[in-house]
């Protein structure tokens, strides 16, 4: 009877425990669900089919400005939706043949404002998923275009030690992805949305906008979007919508200054709503053209796969490599410095590897092998040495006085820093997907209600300022050299980095945390699931252990 008294005291402590664990899960699932449901746009993108049902389209033109993948995206929403469509393409060679070829690598030119173009992009499942459901026949298009769909194993590491894809989750199939360059994608879209009689009525211009005006007697309003053309001449386009996919000249910004937007100071003025730091990254790619015998015997995996350091000593080093489309291979070695660093041959990305702060295991021995094999077979070597500008975010949901009918998606309204790992494209299907809302949300109106971009940019805010959080400042501020926004300093954050550390230490042997960084990586849940509370005690556990 007095062990049985002694024991009672420690059931009562578990039973509380217990409850208070229950308590604290059934909140957590709570609030998963609801930044699943309005946050993550994974509904949306199962809706986006529903347009297809429409029977009345608005008038009047939607004007893209711009046709790179973001402008090439809204197009194809607004085209459900607006009886006229026209994207405004500064490059006169995207308007020709060399701007649709059905193999992205055989184009004569590369864009001369996308400093990517050429290089391999880790596009998400979210982004892929969001596609199929744009373009039904994505998959046909894509072999006929030499496009692979692969399996998402992006062969996550934490600096050289593994941490293993979630396969029993998905029954040993991982849900699928591209593999391409951004410019071989950028050429499949141009020619689904442009290139067939799919879309009739989406137009394509070259030109330039310089600037927008208001309705005579409505200043709540576009009215006109002023382009200049190849010949110096100016056009100006009547429009209903104005969308905004200059990328990362954010040429809107200057457009609705001149015209005299955004000048309120409450909430907040253009200006004040501009937020911006340097973390001063800079990268060097190698594009090994090799032949097709070389290239079978290069043990590289079937996504691209990149190595960081352990650590910021020197600027957070990166290395990846990669198949690319066509006969090719890409090696990219970067880092955040206040000098210029290139690697300029395979030799030096060589003994960038073999220099990198790994984490416990040693850099897996696949990756020399593969370099070892490039250089013997000489390939044909393409250098391109990339300074990234800084990372910027516009929050047009807390500008004052913006048109009604103004929207920016993409880079236009938020960039990233420019490495393997940026979401750019998974950005700009989900600006494209908040369009489709907003626009479903008025398509038995006759026009565009007073409130439609303050509705779209709130949401859009919501969709994508998990990237500003996670990917860019909380990751960047622990680098030495990055200066940050005006007002804050580098120890922002830092408890973040700290447990962010330890969950990809955990995931390194842990089957959940290793589930929760993939599909973090891929954009497929929420950030509330880094915080799982079994995830939070098994941190704590390891760390007191440690």
């Amino acid at each position: 009877m007095a062990d049985l008294l002694f024991i009672e005291p420690i059931v009562q402590v578990l039973v509380i425990i217990g409850f208070s664990y229950g308590l604290l899960l059934q909140a957590w699932k709570l609030v998963r669900w609801y930044l699943l449901e309005y946050h993550s746009g994974i509904p949306e993108i199962n809706n986006l089919r529903k347009t297809r049902s429409l029977e009345h389209k608005l008038d009047g033109t939607a004007v893209i400005c711009g046709g790179s993948i973001a402008g090439l995206l809204a197009a194809r929403i607004c085209s459900d939706f607006y009886k006229h469509v026209i994207i405004v393409e500064p490059e006169e060679w995207l308007c020709d043949e060399d701007g649709m070829r059905r193999f992205g690598w055989e184009q004569k030119h590369k864009r001369t404002r996308v400093l990517q173009y050429r290089v391999f992009h880790s596009f998400l499942v979210l982004f892929y998923r969001g596609l199929g459901e744009l373009f039904p026949d994505l998959e046909e298009q894509c072999r006929y275009s030499g496009i692979e769909i692969v399996p998402a194993n992006r062969n996550m590491n934490m600096s050289g030690t593994p941490i293993f894809p979630p396969l029993r989750k998905y029954g040993g199939d991982l849900p699928k992805t591209l593999r391409c360059t951004r410019g071989s994608l950028e050429t499949l879209l141009r020619r689904l949305v442009l290139g067939r009689s799919n879309y009739p009525n989406i137009q394509q211009m070259v030109g330039t906008v310089i600037g927008v005006s208001s309705r005579s007697g409505d200043p709540s309003c576009i009215s006109h979007v002023k382009v200049r053309k190849p010949d110096m001449g100016i056009e100006e386009l009547d429009a209903s919508l104005v969308v905004d996919c200059t990328g990362m000249t954010r040429a809107g910004v200057k457009w609705l200054s001149q015209a005299g937007y955004g000048t309120k100071t409450h909430p907040k003025s253009l200006q004040d709503a501009r937020l911006s730091f340097n973390q001063k990254l800079q990268y060097s790619a190698l594009e090994c053209t090799v032949s097709p015998e070389t290239l079978s015997k290069i043990p590289i995996p079937a996504l691209e796969t990149g190595f960081a350091d352990d650590g910021v000593e020197y600027g957070r080093r990166l290395f990846g490599i990669g198949r690319m489309d066509g006969n090719r291979v890409l090696l990219v070695a970067g880092q955040s410095s206040d000098e210029t660093v290139k690697y300029e041959s395979i030799a030096a990305m060589r003994e960038l590897v073999q220099d990198l702060k790994i984490y416990k295991d040693p850099m897996p021995r696949w990756v020399v092998e593969a370099l070892d094999i490039l250089e013997e077979s000489e390939p044909q070597l393409s250098f391109t040495h990339v300074f990234c500008p800084p990372t910027t975010y516009i929050k047009y949901h807390e500008v004052g006085n913006i048109p009604s009918n103004f929207v920016a998606i993409g880079d236009s309204a938020m960039s990233g820093k420019l490495n393997i790992v940026d979401q750019g494209c998974t950005k700009a299907l989900l600006g494209a997907v908040v369009l489709h809302n907003a626009l479903y949300s008025v398509a038995t109106h006759m026009k565009l209600p007073g409130d439609f971009s303050k509705k779209f940019f709130k949401d859009n805010f919501h969709k994508t300022d998990r990237f500003w959080l996670g990917t860019s400042r909380i990751l960047d501020y622990e680098i030495p050299c990055t200066i940050p926004i005006p007002g804050e300093d580098l120890q922002s954050g830092g408890s973040i980095r700290w447990y962010l550390r330890r969950l990809l230490i955990l995931a390194t042997k842990d089957e959940q945390a290793a589930e929760v960084a993939w599909e973090g990586s891929m954009v497929l849940g929420t950030p509330i699931d880094l915080f799982h509370p079994w995830i939070v005690l098994k941190i704590i556990f390891n760390t007191f252990m440690a």
